[in-house]
């Protein structure tokens, strides 16, 4: 199966979008563990943080390395 060149470019920027959106969701979390001792946090604010870390991580590692057709 071949690729046009258009297809090739979608293919590369939603490869490079879900890089950055794994980018984000390491830095929340790793922003959140870093912090979560801190006495202005919310302690249920320290949970949702890891969720939503957690999920712009997969969702970032699906786009990035997902099989497009």
């Amino acid at each position: 199966m071949t690729f046009t060149a258009q297809q090739s470019r979608v293919d590369a920027l939603i490869r490079l979008v879900g890089l950055i959106v794994t980018g984000f969701g390491g830095l929340l979390i790793y922003y959140t563990y870093a912090n979560a001792s801190d006495p202005s946090m919310a302690p249920p604010l320290v949970t949702v943080y890891y969720a939503l870390g957690v999920l712009l991580l997969i969702a970032g590692l699906v786009a990035a390395f997902a099989k497009f057709k």
